[in-house]
């Protein structure tokens, strides 16, 4: 199996989700669920995956944030949910242990997450987070290629060897680089956002050559 699609459905890089009815389905249902109870994640990586997302893209005097439109509850459901069987669903094979693995990262994350401040991740601060979503995912160009090419080797070697584990820096980079992906996609994907912040033309299809930008999404991203 080529190691690049579990990398993209672990979440690492752009291609981290891909917009099937069942994601989209999803999506739609976490937007509207009020409360966050994991189904995936311990309640403490719950906390900790909610703050972050959080950080990734706060919300502001007149644009929701991620946490607004459900993004923390739409990358632990879909975890737990989608990451089993979409391989299946998109390509020709299924990586099953990909679920092993978020939960083999997270761990390491809590470990070092601990080991720094020296308190449960239930605990932690968004202060805190902060400081480990920079450490880790403010590398050089090259060092996160270098942990790409770890984490292949991670893949391939664990087929065979399951008591394999990647290096701590390489699996949190896995985790929380996968993390920012999904949290990305899911707030451009939300309703809220397409709808209200971006560019929506549920169907475009007209050709118009000289046109103000005005009528043309002044800019904005286009949602669909």
């Amino acid at each position: 199996m080529d190691r690049r699609q579990a990398l993209r459905n672990i979440g690492l890089g752009a291609g981290a989700v891909v917009a099937t009815p069942t994601v989209i389905s999803l999506l739609q249902s976490c937007e509207s669920e009020p409360s966050f109870v994991p189904v995936f994640v311990s309640p403490a990586e719950g906390h900790a995956l909610k703050q972050m997302v959080d950080l990734i893209i706060p919300a502001d005097e007149t644009v929701p944030g991620a946490v607004a439109v459900g993004a923390h509850k739409f990358i632990d459901a879909y975890w737990k949910e989608i990451t089993p069987t979409v391989q299946g669903e998109i390509w020709e094979e299924r990586y099953e242990p990909l679920q092993d693995h978020i939960k083999m990262f997270f761990k390491m994350f809590g470990e070092e997450y601990t080991a720094t401040f020296s308190k449960e991740l239930a605990d932690g601060t968004s202060e805190e987070f902060d400081q480990m979503l920079s450490k880790h995912l403010t590398i050089d160009k090259e060092t996160q290629t270098q942990h790409y090419l770890a984490l292949n080797e991670f893949f391939e070697v664990y087929e065979s060897d399951k008591t394999a584990t990647p290096a701590k820096e390489v699996a949190i980079f896995g985790l929380l680089s996968g993390i920012r992906g999904m949290t990305i996609w899911a707030w451009k994907s939300s309703e809220q956002i397409g709808k209200n912040v971006l560019w929506y033309d549920p169907v475009p299809g007209q050709q118009k050559g000289c046109i103000p930008l005005s009528e043309a999404g002044n800019g904005n991203a286009m949602a669909l």
